[in-house]
């Protein structure tokens, strides 16, 4: 299996990318391919894998990683995490924040420290992932990229 990654900016790719986040159990509803960075991870033509920066500022806030099933455990989620790394690091972005309630113990591995709510920017914290999508009780991180 060779993993090639690919912006998202057609409308196609842009179907089969929400497809794979609802197959996830992840939402779609405030994405959109032509105001964030979403970067989709193909296996030849078939897209296995997903991710998001929405960015506010001087900072990002990472969503819709997923990995297509029958394929987990392939390391493809860390794949995509260090490409979205990458590309805030590219773009010179001071941190990377995130919510998630499922996945916490993975993106610890990642580098990812928690944070308290409060604490998460303004611009950030306006974000429909924040304000109205994830629950309250989804567990908030932050990855620096000021070293």
């Amino acid at each position: 299996m060779e993993i090639k990654h690919q912006v998202i900016n057609s409308e196609e790719r842009y179907r089969v990318f929400k497809e794979l986040l609802q197959l996830s159990g992840l939402p779609t509803a405030d994405l959109n391919f032509k105001d964030h960075l979403l970067i989709g991870f193909f296996d030849g033509d078939d897209m296995v894998g997903t991710g998001a920066l929405e960015i506010y500022g001087s900072n990002a806030l990472l969503r819709s990683l997923s990995v297509k099933l029958g394929i987990r455990g392939k390391s493809l989620g860390s794949s995509i995490s260090e490409k979205l790394i990458e590309e805030a690091r590219l773009k010179n972005l001071k941190a990377i924040y995130l919510l998630t309630e499922s996945a916490r113990d993975f993106f610890l591995k990642k580098g990812f420290q928690d944070i308290p709510r409060e604490k998460v920017p303004p611009e950030v914290q306006r974000a429909s992932e924040f304000s109205k999508i994830c629950s309250p009780k989804a567990n908030v991180m932050v990855y620096s990229l000021m070293n």
